[in-house]
């Protein structure tokens, strides 16, 4: 009887032992997701509010101005040689060489964790701008799972949309638009003409570790203030949403639909998964 009642105390306190173990590992794992959680919201703050301003600027010399104050606001690295400069922005989580490494597992997408990034550069010329280039990347771990070690982390997919806002550049898309829409054969009516109101949107493949999905959006220089709102409405609430993104559309709804109206316009079909479909009804 009394050894009974030695293993009923010794197991007693094993059972203790181990729910304080397990009470201590949960509450290290719930201070750590707070905190990093965090963190990534107030980067993404800071995201949004980057891309705000950068859809604002002002054409000409006010632009020129504009940006500067902007490179001070959210710490820009500037360089300039001659009439030449040059602002590069950078925002992001847990992406290439950062200390958090380990949440580069795709198992943390099920907790709102995910690597995502958004960059900018800008380019000034004589005082004016010249160049806008503005990507943003969100990281899809969701059904792509591959594991490449506890602390290597995990394959990721990729959303991605690139804006670029560059007369030469915007140029010489129409030209190779034109030039394809002659060599098809294609004719007018209710077609929608590439480099319509200023704006350019085309779906390249992605290629990179991991794969994904991609659009780019070309912005004339002097496109109206409603296709600068469909090039600059990215949904980077995508970066830190419990339910992730996992479609363009969602990332990036404004640029997708001109994409997809285009598309069919011409005849071409778009694939278009019921949350596209919602957002472009939205």
């Amino acid at each position: 009887m009394s050894l009974m009642k030695a293993f009923i105390r010794r197991s007693g306190v094993y059972l203790a032992h181990t729910i304080v173990c397990i009470s201590v590992v949960a509450l290290i794992l719930a201070v750590f997701w707070t905190v990093s959680y965090d963190l990534s919201v107030h980067h993404r703050r800071q995201a949004e509010q980057l891309v705000r301003h950068l859809a604002a600027l002002p054409p000409g010399t006010a632009g020129s101005t504009a940006v500067q104050q902007i490179a001070k606001d959210f710490r820009g690295r500037q360089h300039c040689a001659g009439e030449l400069c040059s602002y590069d922005f950078e925002n992001g989580f847990a992406t290439d060489g950062s200390p958090l490494q380990v949440l580069r597992r795709t198992e943390w997408d099920y907790f709102g964790l995910r690597p995502w990034e958004v960059a900018a550069h800008i380019e000034t010329r004589n005082g004016e701008i010249s160049t806008i280039y503005l990507r943003a990347f969100v990281g899809r771990g969701r059904g792509w799972l591959y594991n490449g070690g506890l602390f290597s982390g995990n394959m990721w997919a990729w959303l991605m949309v690139s804006v670029r806002s560059n007369a030469e550049e915007f140029a010489q898309d129409l030209k190779t638009g034109e030039e394809y829409a002659s060599a098809q054969a294609l004719t007018t009516g209710h077609q929608i003409a590439a480099g319509d109101n200023g704006l350019i949107v085309g779906k390249p493949n992605l290629d990179t570790p991991g794969s994904g999905e991609a659009l780019i959006v070309n912005l004339s220089p002097s496109a109206p203030a409603e296709s600068r709102s469909i090039a600059f409405d990215l949904n980077l609430r995508c970066a830190t949403a419990m339910s992730p993104c996992t479609e363009l559309c969602q990332l990036t709804p404004s640029a997708w639909r001109s994409y997809s109206k285009f598309q069919k316009s011409n005849g071409w079909s778009v694939e278009e998964r019921t949350e596209c479909t919602q957002a472009i009804h939205h």
